[in-house]
């Protein structure tokens, strides 16, 4: 693949060619790779960078090589979400290419780093395209490093080779045989995929984060003008509760610890609440953004694995945590079940609201008599409304998690309808990540008016 691109020049080794954007620089890379990466970054900041491999593909089909790369990703990094594994094709000289993109989310030190990797065949030799950047650098990155996938070379005299350490070992060891398929999204797309319902499963929800009680914090809210409680909230339950957690000292003054709880809130620039719903009852989570920091409480999340008996919530209670701004996309996503599916492209859905609502509490509601086969697999899985509303300016987006049946954007119809369009995953996590940007920068976003979902009028 070639297609000379203004702005790059190519970094060269064996028969391959990484882009390389003028100002960036080539980094050393252990045989069998070529990487590039920014232009140096104060200390701190994350350098974005991609990272080109390639290996003897042997008799191994893309979809093969694919799975390894997620199970591997799933055992290799800790607090890893996996957003979105689809389909991609690139066509450059004539010479067309049919392999996978992913991209998954996971903690780099401070940074949540959120990862784009192509694979495909070519020239006998199976190759992985890897662009890594932080949720910051979403807007300035993504773009650019699709534009470098397209554009990378084989002079197709690829040379042949050993088997470069540890490459083919690592894919019989941890996709020893090929992936099942999935039959009806090979049947429907054209093309034969792998089934990736096992990937949801492989990682659910866990809940983390300190347990207060909604009274503590609601207590510690009237403190976002002043430092010190009154005589009588002292003695208040709440009171004893924050001093517990080093938030407040024994005179109900604010600590340091307490101050800092308080810089999103004091500070916001944004407030989130994200509401979820469906047979198995409803639950919310709330974010507030300042000063780079960001305050997140949660109730159970309806994707959660088994709690712990220690980590059990009470119905008065939430679990809180104080992190970086950047880290809310990956925790929004974590919590609403974000997860692969192969997304088929269908005519969209348009209920009357009330059969939609009965549809989301009751997997039994009759379907609609005009679905089609992919519109009747959607109907069959199990439905999850989960809605994101930005506090102050009444912004707002809806989606309707349908297990293996991946994402449908949720928006209303004509009339007393709701519209559901099919979405790919990684298309939700764009939308999710640009709206909280766009939210906290006050950029305005072009969004559909909030639904009314009562079943009044």
């Amino acid at each position: 693949m070639s297609m000379d691109t203004e702005g790059f020049s190519y970094e060269l080794l064996d028969s391959f060619g990484l882009p390389r954007p003028d100002g960036w620089e080539r980094i050393e890379a252990p045989g069998g790779m070529l990487a590039v990466a920014h232009p140096p970054v104060p200390a701190g900041t994350f350098r974005p960078n991609m990272v080109l491999r390639w290996a003897p593909a042997a008799r191994a089909s893309v979809a093969r090589y694919a799975t390894a790369a997620l199970a591997s990703t799933l055992e290799q990094f800790e607090d890893v979400r996996i957003v979105s594994h689809d389909l991609w094709e690139s066509t450059a000289d004539g010479t067309s290419v049919t392999g996978r993109r992913q991209r998954f989310v996971h903690q780099v030190g401070p940074h949540p780093v959120c990862v784009d990797r192509w694979i495909w065949l070519a020239g006998g030799y199976a190759l992985e395209a890897t662009a890594s950047y932080t949720v910051d650098q979403h807007i300035g990155m993504k773009l650019l490093f699709e534009h470098m996938v397209a554009d990378i070379r084989i002079d197709g005299s690829v040379p042949e080779g050993g088997l470069y350490s540890g490459q083919q070992p690592e894919l019989d060891r941890i996709a020893p045989q090929e992936p099942r398929r999935d039959e009806f999204a090979s049947r429907w797309m054209g093309a034969d995929v792998e089934d990736l319902a096992g990937i949801s499963g492989a990682q659910p929800y866990r809940e983390s984060g300190d347990v207060f009680s909604i009274a503590s914090l609601e207590l510690l809210d009237t403190l976002a003008d002043r430092t010190r409680l009154g005589r009588f909230q002292r003695k208040d339950a709440a009171a004893l509760e924050l001093q517990s957690a080093g938030l407040l000292t024994a005179d109900g003054t604010l600590t340091s610890a307490g101050e800092q709880f308080l810089t999103p809130t004091r500070g916001n620039d944004a407030a989130f609440l994200i509401e979820a719903s469906g047979a198995a009852g409803g639950s919310v989570m709330q974010a507030w953004i300042g000063g780079g920091l960001a305050k997140v409480t949660t109730a159970p999340s309806l994707f959660s694995a088994s709690l712990p008996s220690d980590a059990e919530l009470g119905s008065d209670e939430l679990f809180v945590r104080l992190t970086q701004a950047n880290a809310v996309p990956k925790l929004i996503a974590d919590w609403a079940g974000l997860s692969p599916a192969w997304s088929l492209p269908h005519q969209a859905l348009i209920l009357p609201k009330k059969h939609y609502l009965d549809r989301l509490e009751d997997a039994r509601t009759i379907a609609p008599k005009d679905l089609d086969e992919a519109g009747t697999r959607m109907w069959e899985q199990p439905w999850t409304q989960w809605e994101v509303l930005e506090e102050r300016t009444g912004a707002w987006f809806g989606w309707v998690n349908a297990g293996s049946a991946g994402q449908y954007r949720l928006t209303p119809g004509p009339g007393e309808n709701v519209r559901l369009e099919p979405m790919p995953s990684d298309v939700v996590w764009d939308v999710l990540v640009r709206f909280i940007h766009a939210s906290v920068e006050g950029i305005p976003l072009m969004l559909p008016e909030l639904p009314d979902f009562s079943t009044n009028g």
